[in-house]
């Protein structure tokens, strides 16, 4: 039953009530095991208590709680599986992390330094012409780069 644990890693992983409710939807439509262990109609009624049985209101909850101890058992979290919920939300956040990590890593930041040439003491235009006539020019060289940009207008 891998498909089994795969959900149960998911449900813990992944707190959305939306994607939980799909999960297990999609889940027991498909896998026989899992149906085979949810409680019949006649053992899920047994929990309900009856007009019949509310007598006095005093020891109600006493009477719930020990027919649905006897009835079902339901299982217990032990520390194994909070350690596995624990390795699972550190394994989910170790794979976010270096998927972060491998995504920025061709990200360079442009540190600016002193030493940079500036535009004019690399290169010089002394006249541009537009159409024949004399134009407005506008020089942009990024930090840290060897490419300038020349944009030309004409004069209004």
């Amino acid at each position: 039953m891998l498909s089994c644990k795969i959900v149960n890693a998911l449900y813990d992983a992944i707190p959305s009530r939306p994607f939980r409710d799909f999960l297990i939807r999609a889940h027991l439509d498909k896998c026989e095991g899992c149906q085979a262990r949810l409680v019949s109609r006649y053992e899920a009624e047994a929990l309900f208590v009856k007009l019949e049985d509310v007598g006095a209101v005093s020891g109600l909850w006493r009477m719930i709680y020990r027919r649905a101890s006897l009835e079902t058992e339901a299982p217990q979290r032990r520390a194994a599986g909070l350690r596995w919920e624990l390795a699972a939300g550190a394994a989910t956040f170790l794979v976010l992390a270096a998927a972060s990590l491998w995504l920025l890593r061709g990200v360079q930041t442009v540190a600016v330094r002193a030493d940079y040439a500036r535009p004019a003491d690399r290169f010089e235009i002394n006249y541009i012409n537009v159409g024949g006539a004399p134009a407005q020019a506008y020089i942009y060289q990024p930090a840290g780069s060897d490419t300038i940009f020349v944009w030309a207008g004409k004069t209004p």
